[in-house]
């Protein structure tokens, strides 16, 4: 059961500021700057993580987080999920036990300071996706929808993207002030509606370092997209797990990057 009681939570809010021109012109005017709002995360009454994030699509951030960080094995896993009407606590009652003492906090790449738990003891180990190549047609719709979305991010700068596009070529959008935060709640929106995560792609306005690609094959999400390039260690996770991962992706041109380890499947996803 799903009970988010957060009411209207401004994402954007007001900021007097002058604005310098190179020619020396200065003027006051009114920016809109991102809300950044900070959320806890309790699970089966005991304290879990602390997020900073964009006050949108809590349930959705929730779910994804639990399911890419493996606390979770599917949303079947979660009898209760209560979030507070100020969206600030969120409780998650589970229909297992969770053994705290063996989760280990690791250190994040992101700005924001989110906190990212690991337990060497979870039960759902990463396992290898199928190697899919998607339609060069559907990575340029991703990369073009990119390009005439991002609402928050036109209005405050200060956001990053993630876009789920199904079998059926629907596609979801995410924002929020971290990357991770945004990948998390397009997983958790594709867990929520019970779609297939097999055939999804997922898109990202953000690098792909390590964290992404493992969140990305811990959701089962076989092709993952960014505007910028990944890391050395993602491509490593990816030749390992069969993960797809694209980089570069701009209007005009992508860049595939080849795992070398075997014969690819070319897909409709």
């Amino acid at each position: 059961m799903i009970k988010n009681n957060a009411g209207d939570i401004h994402t954007t809010e007001e900021a007097s500021c002058v604005i310098h021109h190179s020619n020396g012109d200065a003027c006051e005017a009114e920016d809109v700057v991102i809300a950044e709002h900070f959320m806890e995360i309790s699970v089966n009454g005991k304290p879990l993580a602390r997020l900073s994030c964009t006050p949108d699509k809590l349930s959705e951030l929730v779910i994804g987080r639990l399911y890419t960080e493996r606390v979770i094995d599917s949303a079947e896993d979660i009898e209760k999920l209560f979030i507070c009407g100020q969206g600030k606590l969120a409780e998650v009652t589970l229909k297992k036990d969770i053994e705290f003492a063996e989760w280990n906090e690791a250190e994040p790449t992101c700005c924001t300071g989110n906190k990212q738990y690991l337990s060497s003891g979870c039960k759902r180990k990463l396992e290898p996706i199928t190697e899919t190549v998607p339609k060069p047609e559907y990575v340029f719709e991703l990369i073009k929808y990119f390009q005439n979305d991002s609402k928050l991010h036109v209005s405050t700068g200060g956001t990053h993207s993630a876009y789920i596009r199904t079998a059926a070529g629907d596609i979801f959008s995410f924002e929020d002030i971290s990357r991770h935060n945004a990948l998390d709640k397009a997983v958790g929106h594709i867990l929520i509606n019970g779609l297939n995560p097999k055939e999804c792609m997922l898109y990202t306005s953000g690098r792909i370092a390590a964290d992404m690609a493992i969140k990305a094959i811990a959701a089962g999400i076989p092709i993952l997209v960014s505007k910028a390039a990944p890391t050395s260690e993602a491509l490593k996770l990816a030749k390992q797990y069969k993960l797809s991962i694209i980089g570069k992706a701009w209007p005009d041109s992508y860049v595939r990057y080849l795992s070398k380890s075997g014969d690819e499947k070319t897909s409709s996803t």
